[in-house]
């Protein structure tokens, strides 16, 4: 569903020679300018970051992201504008780390054979002798209040630093982070406990099923609603219901996100 970026202007009465109105359709169009433009994308592997939310959790959209297809960019304005965001945060946060010296290397890039698996961790530093992998994160205050009240990270967030740090033999990470509306920091430590190894170990053995399937050829059926938010969100959605989408052969169901 659209999100409206401009708010408060519709039932307000505008002055003579100049419409707020208008003035919000133009900046609207332009960050919507800025999206990814629509063309043919085929994925060579899973993306970490995208593991664990929306069409992230369908089988259907990566067998669709494998076989490759018109790629069509949902994102509205707003969140044009929260990834724009996002980006800046990161750069001003990433060189707090560079400053304390305690920076290995940011941008990680991150590999894995089976799942095929490529991502790139935000920084990794050295925290007393030991290598630890990090990934910064911004949210608005709602959001940040409900990781600070609990102290657990959301299940998308865990399954993309879980992942890095089952790539590289980490014993420990951590997710930072910043509330947008007072730039405070949370920074949650994440461990490889017993717990967390059985979580990612499950997220990788069903995305070993995934690839399986599209590897032999096996489509999965659609295991969502047309009318589903996740469906209409999917940047596959047009091609997945298009009388030209592949028929369905077996039954995947969607990922499974833990209650954290």
């Amino acid at each position: 569903m659209k999100r409206e970026i401009i708010q408060g202007l519709k039932f307000r009465k505008q002055p003579e020679g100049f419409d707020a109105n208008e003035l919000s359709e133009i900046l609207e169009a332009a960050y919507l300018k800025q999206r990814r433009p629509n063309k043919h994308t085929q994925k060579k592997t899973f993306s970490p970051s995208t593991i664990g939310y929306g069409h992230g959790t369908c089988p259907r959209y990566w067998f669709l992201a494998f076989t490759g297809g018109m790629f069509i960019d949902q994102t509205d304005a707003l969140g044009v504008a929260n990834m724009a965001n996002g980006t800046q945060a990161h750069e001003r946060i990433e060189a707090l780390f560079d400053i304390s010296g305690i920076r290995l290397g940011n941008e990680i890039e991150i590999t894995m054979e089976s799942p095929p698996v490529r991502g790139f961790a935000d920084v990794e530093i050295n925290w007393k002798g030991e290598e630890v992998i990090g990934e910064v994160k911004t949210t608005r205050q709602e959001a940040f209040l409900v990781r600070q009240s609990t102290m657990k990270p959301t299940a998308n967030h865990l399954f993309q630093i879980l992942i890095y740090m089952k790539a590289r033999n980490r014993k420990m990470g951590f997710l930072l982070y910043e509330n947008k509306n007072s730039q405070e920091f949370l920074i949650l430590p994440i461990e490889m406990n017993e717990a967390n190894e059985a979580i990612v170990d499950k997220a990788l053995e069903w995305m070993r099923q995934v690839y399986k399937a599209y590897t032999d050829g096996d489509v999965p059926l659609r295991p969502l609603q047309k009318r589903s938010k996740i469906c209409k969100a999917c940047p596959f959605y047009e091609w997945c219901w298009s009388d030209d989408s592949p028929e369905g052969k077996i039954e995947i169901p969607v990922m499974e996100v833990p209650k954290l």
